[in-house]
């Protein structure tokens, strides 16, 4: 045979479940879950502020593309956040987010993984009597 696969060589996704009595809590614990993968939040101090907002055809693709931004954010500026305040507008399909972070210091802090991606696999928004809740998987 000319080749063969490896089992438990590598790990390429990470997932995780968020929850929040509204959406845009939803959005703010996704934010949270996304950065713990990346960094230990509690060495992130939160010295600079960015305004984000993102308008997109459904909330569930706003919270995709919320997470993208994060993560492209992470990449170009090399900033993490730690806090997050997200509100939507009553369309559920416009965002704003005030975040607040600190460019990367190797020497401080607790990096994790390198996220590379928000993946559509399981990908999903979910609404309960009590709640919000989604289920995301991370290309890392």
């Amino acid at each position: 045979m000319p080749f063969r696969f490896l089992d438990n060589v590598a790990i390429a996704d990470v997932a995780f479940e968020a929850s929040g009595r509204t959406l845009p809590a939803l959005f703010e614990s996704c934010a949270r879950a996304l950065t713990e993968v990346m960094v230990d939040r509690r060495s992130v101090k939160p010295r600079e502020v960015e305004r984000i907002t993102l308008t997109s055809d459904s909330a569930e693709n706003l919270l995709y593309d919320f997470l993208t931004d994060l993560i492209i954010r992470k990449d170009v500026d090399s900033i993490l956040f730690r806090d997050f305040r997200v509100s939507l507008d009553k369309s559920e399909r416009r965002l704003k987010c005030v975040a607040r972070g600190e460019v990367i210091d190797r020497k401080r802090h607790r990096l994790r993984n390198d996220v590379k991606a928000v993946t559509t696999h399981l990908f999903g928004i979910r609404k309960s009597a009590r709640e919000f809740s989604a289920t995301v998987v991370l290309d890392i």
